[in-house]
């Protein structure tokens, strides 16, 4: 087979893949298949046969999940545009094949005005389907200016200390409050833990782990600390004697603890995508590429 020349989406396979295909323009084909894929995150094959109404066969150069068809034209050699033309015999492709719910149509140069006005017009025309105009292209240095590919990101948490904060008794009554102060007396000093809280049976209701969860204290992001009220009708439970209480009043210190992070796109960039119709303008990486290509020429 004749060595074909190079253009230089063959460079940019070669660059990604470490080899060249063997066919001429099948470079392009299975980068556009690549890209679409990631484009719609959905599976794309390449270089596809399909049977039309007419019993035509229709060779594809790419194919997404048996519902988009892709036709791909790198006119980088001789320079010239897409034409109108190009997008017609597409058509005729597309309006064949019962299954195909609509094209795109990938090129490494631009489209000429009357391509462009007939890619439109076959989405307002009923009779047709849809095919859409990608311009992808190998990206340049200039592509990646004015684009933010890396974005730094300082989080604040403002949290409440439970752990550290302290915590009083809001007794149901001034006469449940001597209870308890009576009991102590009798017994002796003593460190009194809360936990959980019970009904008049003795059945554990809640616990002071949820009632913070629950009732989040509100305070400023600015705030050192806070004072409220977690408020509960229940009972606590003292060396196994029970008191009713009606909520717990806290001091709580507020912890601010911050955090710098950087998200940017791994890998370097490699390819243009541009469509008008779909409003994307994105360039992708050689990481971004090699794993789509991959999964493309496994695909059978």
């Amino acid at each position: 087979m004749a060595k074909y020349i190079k253009s230089p989406i063959d460079e940019l396979f070669y660059s990604l893949m470490g080899f060249y295909p063997t066919k001429e323009g099948a470079a392009y084909e299975i980068i556009s298949a690549a890209a679409l894929s990631l484009l719609e995150h959905r599976e794309a094959k390449h270089n596809q046969f399909l049977i039309g109404l007419s019993a035509s066969q229709y060779q594809l150069d790419g194919l997404i999940e048996n519902d988009t068809m892709i036709e791909s034209k790198d006119y980088t050699k001789r320079g010239a545009k897409v034409g109108r033309d190009d997008l017609q015999k597409m058509e005729g492709a597309l309006t064949d094949l019962l299954e195909i719910k609509k094209g795109y149509f990938t090129s490494a140069t631009e489209y000429t005005e009357p391509a462009q006005m007939y890619a439109e017009a076959t989405s307002k025309n009923p009779l047709q389907k849809e095919i859409i105009p990608v311009y992808l292209r190998p990206s340049t240095k200039d592509d990646e200016k004015g684009r933010v590919n890396k974005i730094q990101i300082q989080l604040t948490m403002v949290v409440p200390d439970f752990k550290n904060g302290k915590f009083n008794i809001l007794y149901s009554d001034k006469e449940e409050e001597l209870k308890l102060q009576k009991f102590i007396e009798t017994i002796g000093p003593m460190s009194l833990k809360i936990e959980e809280f019970y009904d008049s049976s003795g059945n554990v209701i809640e616990t002071v782990e949820n009632i913070c969860k629950k009732q989040q204290p509100k305070f400023a992001m600015q705030a050192t600390e806070v004072d409220g009220v977690f408020n509960i009708e229940a009972y606590i439970k003292v060396n196994g004697n029970m008191f009713s209480i009606k909520g717990l009043k806290y001091h709580i210190p507020i912890l601010h603890h911050t955090e710098t992070f950087t998200i940017e796109s791994e890998g370097d960039a490699k390819l243009l995508i541009k469509c008008d119709k779909l409003n994307i303008n994105k360039l992708m990486t050689d990481i971004e590429m090699i794993n789509a290509i991959k999964g493309v020429m496994e695909s059978k």
